[in-house]
């Protein structure tokens, strides 16, 4: 019986054994199945995220570039700004692009391959000299002579803070140093491996055990991509299988290269705020402000070190460990024979070399980047400005926009210790434009200039004071058959009344009346009574128009007390007015944007000059002319004394009730800049106009290049000698008098003085004819800012001969005045009954609309 048994059990084994393994292979055929289609599934997924895959990048933002031309006024401080704001490096010989020398006065510089919105510049020398602040004998490599040269324009930073931000790069761009030292310390089996490196693996382990931590990772760069890519940094084992299969997959599709470049591109390198720093391309501007291909070894050294933890090894936290990680990786570029010996011991002496972290910010120039923003919002959409790696290219001059930071940040401070002002209380702000073409050069909102707050050049509205006079004297300006420069305008008390019984009743700052005063020096000297009296008889409803037709389009209240600068405007708008003025009466609409193109540089849409006529060239020049005599013996006079005699400037200070407002805006031939200064709180600052702003625009206007000479007048303006009351002195009768310019629509009453003077004028005539000598030519001008010296004569010269022809118009007829609508005047508070002056009523003038914008194809 037990012999049965066991035979029975011993027949039994052979049968469970079967069923055993027959159970063991359905289950891992089921496994390999399910693994099969999980791996199916995960392909899918790899494929589609990587072949659809697209970077969002933030729009990249370029100053303008600067054009080198012969003749061009530039100063080296300037010209080396410019070179600071391109990253380009002094050396003593040449060796890359992206460098400059100078000996003596003689520059030579290496420009980088940029793409501008027209197209692409390959690298290349240029030389040239300075001399007297001028360029001359600009010549490209080969010593031929060159009319201009343009560089590359700088990196001014990105649009749209916060989130990812990377500059990709492709794989024949990647440095091969940088290539070969990645795979060396991060997977040196990464050419042979499938994904996963169990030599790897092992190594890792084997060092771990023998340090008793996790000191080395076993993942290939293969596996950190696919962590990157797809999975967050959790350890866990199921991500760590994920990423082996995902590996393994990833290897079977796409070549080393690719996932060396998508690696390179993907990798964390750095944090700014809530702005991510990946990818070595951005790493390298961001560390060193250098393009990848311009690494030394001790750089690509540290940015290598950095993906083994960005936020442990940061050079600015933690320069020790930074510089102890770099210097591990030295040790391994040499073990592996990348770098010889020479050159170990040499990079491993170098400092860190980081650029300062206050240099590296996303948006360096916030004022100007926030009106930038209001240009681009009508034709991009946010997404498209966050994602899609959009190139813009503006008008910040580099150069001048570190001479307004300066001035405005020491201006302040300055004025605080030397007024006895508390510290830190003083705002500013300052726009600079470019006369001709309206293009922004520079913008500061604060006396912190990178600070991104409150935008005081763009926001702050405040009462402009004397700033707004100017529309006064040109609307009388434009009535030349009553009005003229030498006009004499009665500077006495003046009281008007309302029917309801608001009084007002404006003084002299000095509180004194000063009587019949020229025109232009009722101005130039800023006289209040002068000017509220010029401005009723003028009608205030004339006067708003002249502002607008000068581009202002914020709310003129219709009072008397407009006249004197109760209006608010920001310094953007004040900037705007006076650029007409400085332009001759053409408006033109300020700009920051030039270009956009995609990131690739192709499909650029470009953004034309917009201007208008708002007013007529003649009155403009002269209320110019008058701006002018305010440097020279008016309220700005203090200025004149500081900037070049050889420059015409003009400009006008502007001061408000109790001192809150510190205003000056003012202009050369080439540039129109506005400086406020301020508290936030609108509390007294105790300074003027002159004592404050014109401070700081002072300083700004001495640091820039300007076009010297005179400005040429218009066709329709003329120079005359006249006396105290405006009466002409006829140079044949009597010498003497002040030379004004004049409309030749303007007929000036003879001086009693010269009529009969010389009686025998028939006979010394008779025999001076044919013996006229031609006159002398006019002094030519030093060209600035783009002024080209050949179009410039040839456009006098085309004057001259208007001029002649404008002669002999017949003299036009006055225009009609019509009726003014009813004023609302400001109440005072304090009693003004007791005080005796004339009740001055408005004549109103009614001028036609300006004409509309007109696109003008003038880029850049």
């Amino acid at each position: 019986m037990a012999s049965n048994k066991r035979r029975r059990q011993n027949a039994s084994r052979p049968g469970r054994l079967h069923r055993w393994m027959v159970r063991l292979s359905l289950m891992a055929l089921v496994g390999v199945l399910a693994l099969a289609g999980y791996m199916v599934y995960l392909d899918v997924q790899l494929r589609e995220r990587l072949d659809s895959r697209l970077y969002q990048l933030p729009a990249r933002v370029f100053a303008r570039p600067l054009i080198l031309r012969e003749r061009m006024v530039m100063r080296p401080d300037e010209l080396e700004a410019e070179f600071e704001a391109l990253n380009y490096r002094k050396r003593d010989t040449l060796t890359e692009p992206g460098q400059w020398t100078r000996n003596g006065m003689d520059y030579r510089v290496w420009r980088r391959d940029f793409q501008h919105a027209d197209g692409r510049e390959p690298a290349a020398v240029v030389s040239f000299r300075l001399r007297n602040d001028e360029i001359s004998n600009l010549r490209d490599e080969n010593g031929e002579r060159l009319e201009s040269f343009r560089l590359d324009a700088a990196n001014i930073g990105t649009l749209l803070g916060g989130g990812d931000d990377r500059n990709p790069v492709r794989f024949a761009d990647i440095p091969p140093l940088l290539a070969n030292t990645l795979i060396a310390v991060e997977d040196q089996d990464f050419l042979n491996h499938f994904g996963v490196s169990p030599r790897g693996i092992a190594r890792a382990m084997l060092a771990n055990l023998k340090a008793g931590e996790v000191v080395q990772g076993g993942s290939t760069i293969t596996q950190q991509l696919v962590k990157n890519i797809f999975f967050d940094h959790k350890p866990s084992l199921w991500r760590k299988f994920n990423e082996a299969l995902m590996a393994i997959l990833m290897e079977l599709h796409y070549e080393k290269g690719y996932i060396l470049q998508e690696y390179i591109n993907e990798v964390w390198l750095g944090q700014q705020g809530s702005r991510a720093i990946y990818g070595f391309g951005l790493a390298s501007e961001f560390y060193f402000q250098r393009p990848l291909d311009r690494l030394e070894p001790h750089q690509i050294a540290l940015l290598v070190g950095l993906a083994k933890g960005a936020s442990y090894y940061n050079p600015w936290r933690h320069p020790e460990r930074a510089l102890e990680r770099r210097n591990t990786v030295l040790d391994i570029m040499l073990k592996q024979g990348l770098i010889d010996a020479d050159t170990h011991r040499a990079n491993k002496a170098k400092p860190l070399g980081v650029s300062s972290a206050g240099g590296n910010a996303q948006n360096p120039y916030p004022a100007f980047t926030e009106r930038l923003l209001e240009e681009l919002r009508p034709y991009y959409s946010y997404e498209e400005l966050r994602t899609a790696g959009l190139r813009i290219y503006t008008t910040l001059a580099p150069s001048v926009q570190k001479v307004v930071e300066d001035a405005v940040s020491a201006g302040a401070a300055n004025l605080e210790k030397t007024r006895g002002i508390q510290k830190g209380s003083l705002q500013a702000a300052t726009v600079l434009l470019e006369n001709q073409s309206g293009k922004v050069l520079a913008m500061v909102g604060d006396r912190r200039p990178h600070y991104p707050g409150f935008n005081r050049a763009l926001e702050a509205r405040r009462q402009v004071g004397s700033l707004i006079k100017p529309a006064v004297y040109l609307t009388a300006l434009e009535r030349p058959h009553k009005y003229n420069l030498a006009t004499p305008i009665e500077d006495a008390p003046l009281r008007v009344e309302s029917d309801d019984g608001q009084v007002w009743m404006p003084s002299n700052f000095d509180k004194r009346s000063h009587g019949p005063t020229p025109l232009y020096l009722a101005l130039a000297k800023s006289y209040n009574q002068a000017t509220a009296r010029l401005g009723m008889d003028l009608g205030l409803e004339n006067v708003r128009q002249t502002i607008r037709r000068l581009g202002v389009q914020a709310d003129l209240p219709r009072v008397p007390a407009m006249l004197l600068g109760a209006v608010e405007l920001t310094p953007f708008e004040v900037a705007n007015m006076f650029q007409t003025i400085a332009n001759g009466g053409e408006h033109v609409e300020p700009r920051t944007l030039l270009a956009v193109s995609d990131a690739d540089g192709g499909h650029a849409q470009y953004f034309r000059r917009r201007a208008d006529r708002g007013v007529d060239p003649v009155p403009a020049y002269l209320l110019r002319y008058a701006l002018e005599q305010a440097m020279r013996e008016g309220t700005g006079r203090s200025a004149f004394r500081r900037l070049p005699g050889s420059v015409a400037f003009a400009g006008k200070t502007g001061t408000t009730n109790d001192y809150r407002d510190s205003w000056f805006a003012g202009f050369s031939p080439g540039v129109t800049a506005v400086v406020w200064l301020g508290r936030d709180d609108n509390a007294r600052t105790s300074l003027t106009g002159a004592t404050g702003a014109l401070s700081i625009w002072t300083e700004v206007m001495r640091s820039l290049p300007h076009r010297h000479g005179r400005v040429e007048p218009p066709r329709g303006v003329e120079f005359k000698p006249v006396n105290e009351r405006g009466q002409y002195m006829d140079p044949d009768y009597c010498r003497g008098g002040t030379e004004l310019p004049f409309s030749y629509e303007t007929r000036l009453q003879p001086a009693p003085e010269c009529a009969g003077r010389d009686r025998w004028r028939w006979f010394r005539n008779w025999f001076d004819r044919g013996d006229q000598q031609e006159a002398a030519p006019r002094e030519e001008m030093t060209p600035g800012w783009g002024i080209d010296p050949s179009e410039e004569e040839r456009r006098r010269e085309r004057e001259r001969q208007l001029q002649e022809q404008l002669r002999r118009d017949d003299e036009s007829q006055q225009d009609p005045q019509p009726d003014e609508e009813p004023l609302q005047l400001p109440r005072r508070e304090e009693d003004l009954r007791n005080r005796a002056a004339p009740v001055v009523e408005a004549q109103p003038w009614q001028r036609e609309a300006p004409q509309p914008w007109e696109l003008e194809d003038q880029w850049p």
